[in-house]
């Protein structure tokens, strides 16, 4: 079998993600924050280094403004349900994950926010110049944008946006859910409000982990109220990070598995995955474009985007590609509209979407390879 589906979730899972989960379970029994006695103790030591070890992916040197979530679209609804009042305007790309486009569009509908989708209509890509332009006719509260598309792996240059946004007093909300473990990302540098990621994607964690990094508490009010095992004698949530943002039990075996995995992907070095990753995407964008009924989307620059491979084939509808991919080469991709029903009206590509074959940390040579020779014989079929 050869998993391509990174965009989606990692798989299979590292070693070192299996064995802490295990360890926990096995080793803990414990509710970290609630009880007191040693295991509990220990458990809460666990999850605050996991903080640590999330914290260095994302360039973020105060592992107490990492929340953790059950995944990003928690973490991002976290950021949007708990910055924006009504009345307020956001702008945003075309090509955003619907767990940001929803929630936007919900608040739009029950508040009267306004919603603007700025930048390229056709690739996403947004310039200094559209932020500028856009805030200079009427400011906005927040500029919500993903780093990397899902549908077209298109990089955002956000270090760049974020200093535009910023001209202008509007804050940032940045979603990482297909580069964090793949490219670098520096959120106190960048000077990110907002920072979402998934645990179980590019980070190589678990389903059900994901967070929020904050950079300014006080521009947040928590949106999950409950009990955080500390301040009990309080009927208001704790002031004190990370527990304001963090009621309930923890998946505590997952936070530590998500630990394990990125002091994984530390000693490997994000530089290293990097070009791995971008070496793997030249090969399949080079050796794509010479299958002449065969549309790619997207960069062709592997430099411009991460490995998300996007395709049509001319006479052939995108399920029944990737069904083909599935039963006769045992190859594993994502078709459809990917959750990013935004970025297809901008493609042309509604109402079926696309093929998409996603790249991640265990893809080898020989299966891009594979994939490759098995899209052009399909191609060939269509003709």
């Amino acid at each position: 079998m050869i998993y391509l589906d990174y965009a989606a979730t990692s798989w299979p899972k590292p070693a070192a993600c299996i064995r802490a989960m295990e360890e926990f379970l096995v080793d803990m029994g414990s509710n970290p924050s609630y009880s007191r006695h040693q295991r509990a103790i220990k458990g809460e030591e666990i999850i605050n280094q996991a903080r640590k070890d999330v914290g260095w992916v994302l360039g973020a040197k105060n592992p107490e403004h990492v929340i953790f979530t059950l995944n990003a679209t928690s973490a991002l609804n976290l950021a949007i349900n708990g910055f924006l009042k009504p009345g307020n305007r956001i702008i945003t790309s075309n090509f955003e994950h619907c767990s940001v486009a929803r929630p936007l569009v919900l608040l739009a509908k029950k508040h009267g926010m306004k919603i603007e989708r700025i930048g390229d209509p056709k690739t996403g890509v947004i310039t200094e110049e559209d932020i500028h332009k856009s805030l200079e006719k009427e400011p906005a509260n927040l500029f919500a944008v993903v780093h990397a598309s899902n549908v077209t792996g298109t990089i955002q240059p956000i270090d760049q946006l974020v200093k535009a946004a910023h001209s202008h007093g509007c804050a940032v909300l940045l979603d990482t859910a297909q580069t964090a473990g793949v490219l670098p990302i520096n959120a106190d540098k960048w000077e990110i409000d907002f920072l979402a990621f998934s645990g179980h994607k590019h980070l190589l964690g678990p389903m059900g982990v994901g967070g929020l990094y904050i950079r300014d508490p006080e521009m947040l009010d928590p949106v999950v109220i409950g009990s955080t095992g500390y301040f009990d004698s309080d009927d208001n949530m704790p002031e004190c990070l990370p527990n304001r943002y963090e009621a309930g039990t923890h998946n505590a075996p997952g936070i530590a598995a998500l630990g394990a995995t990125c002091r994984a992907i530390r000693e490997k070095g994000i530089a290293s995955i990097r070009k791995d990753h971008q070496d793997l995407t030249r090969r399949v964008i080079q050796a794509f474009g010479k299958i002449p009924n065969l549309k790619l989307y997207g960069p062709t620059d592997a430099r411009k985007k991460v490995g998300v491979l996007s395709f049509n084939i001319e006479k052939l509808k995108p399920e029944d590609v990737g069904n083909r991919l599935d039963t006769r080469f045992d190859i594993m991709v994502r078709t459809g509209l990917c959750s990013a029903h935004w970025a297809h009206e901008s493609l042309g590509t509604l109402p079926d979407g696309v093929v998409r074959a996603s790249l991640g940390y265990f893809t080898k040579e020989e299966e891009t390879d594979l994939l490759i020779e098995a899209v052009e014989m399909i191609a060939s079929e269509a003709n």
